[in-house]
């Protein structure tokens, strides 16, 4: 479009002086500068929204092309030369104004593409072929004009195509090669490579065509030999570099075709590899020989809390604590004289340093890669802090297993043997004619054994319920359970003595298991009131309960007998009983409370009291809004 708008400037201003001093200026004819101007407007408007205007302008410049190719065919004159504009100077010897044969044959060529895109709607390979054949004319013309070589000019009877015809021709059809090439499955480069093959051939054979016009000049001044003449030979060379030249240009596409294909499997199968390590749930991390870390995933940034640009490039010993932190180095420099691994092909176990500075245990497995020029290791970890958590809670799960069957089973026969020994008193006793007011202490020893057994089986019930039973959760109003759970437990206290203030408030409410709450307030509430200090003058419990911090706590203090310092330790475990002069426990009691506790989600502490206790359970803050 550029080049024809000057062109069509230049014979409209009609500038003789410069057209006697630079002829070749206006060797392209004015009504070729218009159809390069329609047709390079036509072909920005192919695929946009004007593409109707697109198909009109293209159809104008065939119409007008093919009127052209008739006049030179026929040897006649329609007067369309000059229809436009009448030319004030003559260039070449043609009729002024008059298009040259070969530039309306390229410009029906490069308009028939764009109205066929139009038409399909896409790419196709007949418009490849009219535009590459456009180009391959173009440049040989241009060729031609670098090289002075007039037989790439002037097509033989189809008249001399100028510089700025075939360099406009070239913009041409370069724009229509190359636009969505891959809608037909090429590659730009592929259909670069195989244009510049194609015009090199079309050289070569108009350069045959070239010795054959001038066969008589070659033989004057290059005579024949015994094997030949030099026509023959120079066209044989020609010919032969032409065929190998092409066949080199084939080679070479071919090894780039498999190279991509090779790069593109090669940068799938990276993808997928990346896709695997990226998401998986163990920490990849690869080092040089040197220790530094060349690569993480990212779970290594969720393991060891840093983010991958803070440990790429660092030594590997950053996530490791002391002493392995220390003996990192050596390890490596050990292993590089010796060759005898401590830990390469062999998984064991190891520790991990957080970035917050806290340790956690480790699965380590590290294998040597070699590269050849470089040796890297690979080394897989998995943070085994929730396995090693639950092999400690299954270990303590035996321990008191153990424990709760030896203890239970002690516990169980102690009150039926000491029934039946009484049993058998009171057989006695009635065999010797006992009244039955001397019989009543016996019986009454009978039925608190009876009872204590009861009391015994009802809290392992309790406790086997606390670790199966499944709930949902539900709100629960504290004030009221608290209130509720004081009414009822009254009975411990027989002389009414004990002061309970409760300091909830009314609209307190939380979202938990309520039966498991219930166990946590009856196990605070009857352990405040069995163990109240028998010579305290004002014995007092008080229960607060309060949100803060996004928790709930929940408080009972007491002045009660309290718990001495020596056994605190054992405070939350089972079967441990602290005043066993005062009243009888089966020692369950805070241990199914530190139990129920935990189930929540939340936790028990014991805060000894110069006179008495504090027992706080804090909850997760299970409230809705």
């Amino acid at each position: 479009m550029l080049v024809g708008a000057a062109v069509m400037g230049l014979w409209l201003s009609e500038p003789a002086a410069l057209a006697a001093q630079f002829p070749m200026m206006f060797v392209m004819q004015f009504n070729t500068s218009i159809c390069f101007v329609l047709s390079g407007l036509s072909l920005a408007l192919m695929h946009s929204a004007y593409s109707r205007w697109s198909a009109l302008l293209s159809g104008v410049v065939v119409a007008f092309a093919v009127a052209i190719l008739i006049q030179h065919f026929l040897k006649t004159d329609l007067g369309i030369d000059r229809l436009l504009i009448t030319p004030f100077m003559q260039s070449g010897t043609a009729p002024a104004g008059r298009m040259a044969a070969n530039t309306a044959f390229c410009l029906i060529l490069i308009n028939a593409s764009i109205l066929l895109t139009l038409r399909i709607g896409r790419n196709s390979h007949i418009r490849l072929l009219f535009a590459g054949l456009v180009f391959m004319i173009a440049a040989s013309a241009q060729i031609g004009h670098l090289l002075n070589a007039t037989t790439t000019q002037d097509w033989l009877p189809l008249s001399r195509m100028s510089a700025q015809t075939s360099i406009s021709f070239m913009a041409l059809s370069i724009g229509l090669i190359f636009s969505r090439p891959e809608d037909l499955g090429y590659q730009r480069t592929m259909m670069g490579a195989f244009l510049a093959a194609a015009t090199y051939l079309l050289l070569v054979l108009l350069t045959y065509f070239e010795f054959m016009r001038q066969e008589t000049l070659f033989t004057e001044e290059l005579p024949a030999s015994e094997a030949g003449n030099a026509r023959s030979t120079l066209i044989a060379i020609l010919l032969f570099s032409g065929i190998a030249y092409a066949f080199l240009i084939l080679y070479a596409l071919r090894t780039a075709q498999r190279q991509r294909a090779a790069a593109r499997d090669l940068s799938e199968s990276q993808m997928r590899f990346a896709a695997i390590i990226d998401t998986a749930v163990d920490g990849f991390i690869t080092i040089d020989d040197q220790g530094k870390i060349l690569s993480v995933n990212p779970a290594c940034e969720r393991i060891f809390g840093y983010k991958a640009a803070e440990m790429m490039s660092q030594n590997v010993k950053m996530l490791m604590p002391e002493p392995y932190r220390h003996e990192h180095d050596q390890y490596i420099r050990n292993y590089h004289r010796t060759s005898r691994p401590r830990i390469i092909g062999i998984g064991r176990e190891v520790e991990g340093r957080r970035k917050d500075g806290s340790t956690f245990p480790l699965d380590l497995s590290v294998a040597k890669v070699n590269l050849g020029h470089q040796v890297l290791y690979s080394g897989i970890v998995r943070d085994i802090s929730e396995r090693k958590r639950h092999e400690r809670q299954i270990l303590e799960a035996n321990a008191e297993l153990e424990e709760f069957s030896y203890r239970t089973s002690h516990d169980l026969r102690s009150p039926i043997a000491s029934s039946i020994g009484m049993i058998a008193i009171v057989q006695d006793m009635i065999e010797d004619g006992v009244s039955p007011k001397d019989l009543k202490p016996v019986l009454e020893r009978i039925d608190k054994s009876f009872r204590k057994l009861d009391s015994l089986i009802q809290n392992i019930i309790l406790l086997t319920r606390v670790k199966v039973l499944e709930e949902t959760e539900t709100p629960i109003a504290v004030a009221k359970v608290v209130n509720d759970t004081v009414e009822r437990l009254r009975y411990i206290d027989t002389e009414q003595k004990t002061h309970i203030h409760i300091d909830v408030p009314s609209a307190l409410t939380i979202h938990k298991k309520a039966s498991r709450f219930q166990i946590i307030i009856d196990n605070l509430l009857s352990n405040a009131l069995k163990y109240r200090d028998p010579g305290e003058d004002r014995p007092e419990v008080r229960i607060l309960a309060r949100k803060e911090n996004g928790e709930f706590v929940l408080s009972v203090v007491d002045n009660g007998l309290g718990i001495q310092e020596q056994d605190e330790q054992q405070l939350f475990q089972m079967f441990r009983r602290f005043h066993p002069q005062q009243a009888y426990g089966s020692g369950l009691g805070l241990y199914i409370l530190k139990k129920s506790a935990e189930h929540l989600g939340g936790s028990v502490s014991f805060h000894r009291r110069k006179k008495g206790s504090q027992f706080t359970v804090t909850l997760p803050d299970g409230s809705r809004k």
